[in-house]
């Protein structure tokens, strides 16, 4: 559930920053080069959800110099690395509840738009809807009862040249994935505003294509004569929506067309942005950190201690690599760290703990071919590529799985060193 809950979160964030990119981009870029391509910016937003979830760029971190050696010969370890984790998931205590109430508010946003589609419908029953473009399967235009009655041969032409435009570029079915979007994060309000910007810049952009089909005198005549009869449709796109400022569309109609080439400027600009927006939303993920050299240069062992409370009993966590077995005299190539829960093993780690200060690292990082086995899974344990030890909470972390380790938070130590060589 935790990762659900952090997935939705990194996608909202990438969903939050295209939409502001758009919405600072938007009245621009309709003035440079017309209505269409400021229509075609709203790719931004598709582009940087996925990237989003990618897998992250891997970062080669360098080893640290050995420290001291033991006295008996044995080298404390030789860390491979101090990068610290831009972000590290967390564990989501009451993860169910943020959870039930996600599920709560999908299902309320969902009833509100199937209120106003069944009110629009309604309204279509009795003859007064439309004109309209309706349906997911098989969209279709709706008209009203009195529609040949209320306006003129050439309005109808008009209208209906504006209608057969959504229905050639699939807007009905690009609305109710917009309206499908506001019920899944009915919690981010960029998303709702970015719905309310986007059906603007889809009716704009049709009117600007159904210009060059009709009188301009026309489309204005047919503009105000509709547009007391404004309707919210979520599944469709209405002729005299709300969501649609009249004098937005009367101003389009003073501007003259774009030229090919300035057209063809705009689409290659819209391009490069929604190339960079996908580029941008993978990026800004935090890096995977893996070593600098697949060999294993980590030698030595440590040893964490800390009490539970004042004057309570010591846990500890242990952490080796480089062991000599004796009895077949070889090294090991793994790294091993127990836990008063379990063990965990893997190619290679990462030390960042600082015990000297509440502010400095207080992480334990094994990488790569990861096997995790505590006393709450079964004997063959949990694999995974990165296990993080975090002092701060005393939890683990593999591959954005959160378990328990057993030990206590870390508490600065004042009297007594807590973390020592073996």
């Amino acid at each position: 559930m935790t990762d659900f809950l952090l997935m939705l979160a990194k996608i909202n964030l990438a969903m939050a920053a295209g939409i502001v990119a758009v919405a600072l981009l938007r009245r621009p870029m309709r003035a440079a080069f017309h209505a269409t391509v400021a229509y075609a910016l709203w790719l931004l937003v598709p582009a940087a959800m996925p990237a989003s979830v990618l897998p992250p760029r891997f970062v080669a971190v360098t080893a640290r110099p050995p420290l001291a050696a033991h006295p008996a010969g044995t080298q404390i370890p030789a860390a491979l690395g101090s990068a610290r984790m831009a972000v590290q998931a967390l564990p989501f205590e009451g993860s169910m509840t943020l959870f039930a109430v996600w599920i709560a508010g999908v299902g309320a946003m969902l009833l509100y738009l199937v209120w106003a589609q069944h009110q629009f419908h309604k309204a279509e029953s009795l003859g007064v809807a439309g004109p309209a473009v309706v349906g997911f399967f098989k969209p279709r235009i709706v008209v009203p009862s009195g529609f040949a009655v209320q306006f003129s041969a050439p309005e109808q032409e008009a209208i209906l040249a504006h209608e057969k435009i959504h229905l050639a570029r699939q807007d009905a079915r690009l609305n109710a994935i917009v309206a499908l979007l506001r019920c899944l994060d009915w919690f981010n309000p960029l998303v709702h505003l970015g719905a309310l910007w986007f059906r603007r810049d889809q009716e704009l952009a049709c009117d600007t294509a159904a210009l060059g089909q009709v009188s301009r005198v026309d489309y204005a005549n047919a503009l105000l004569k509709s547009q007391m009869r404004a309707v919210t449709l979520p599944l469709g796109c209405a002729w005299p929506a709300s969501e649609h400022p009249l004098t937005e569309r009367v101003k389009l109609l003073k501007r003259k067309m774009p030229t090919q080439a300035r057209r063809w400027t705009g689409a290659a600009l819209v391009l490069s942005l929604t190339a960079l927006a996908g580029l941008g939303a993978w990026a800004a993920q935090p890096p995977q950190v893996a070593p600098a050299s697949p060999k294993h240069n980590f030698v030595g062992g440590i040893v964490y201690a800390q009490r539970n409370g004042n004057g309570g009993p010591a846990s500890f966590l242990t952490l080796e690599a480089g062991k000599q077995e004796k009895s077949v005299g070889l090294w090991s190539s793994h790294v091993a760290m127990h836990f008063p829960y379990g063990m965990a093993l893997a190619d290679s780690a990462i030390y960042d703990f600082d015990t000297r200060s509440d502010a400095g690292g207080k992480t334990i990082t094994l990488i790569g071919h990861v096997k995790l086995l505590t006393n709450q899974l079964d004997m063959d344990g949990l694999p995974g590529q990165r296990l993080v030890f975090d002092a701060r909470t005393g939890l683990l972390n593999l591959d954005g799985k959160v378990m328990p380790s057993g030990m206590p938070k870390f508490v600065l130590c004042r009297k007594d060193c807590k973390f020592t060589d073996r």
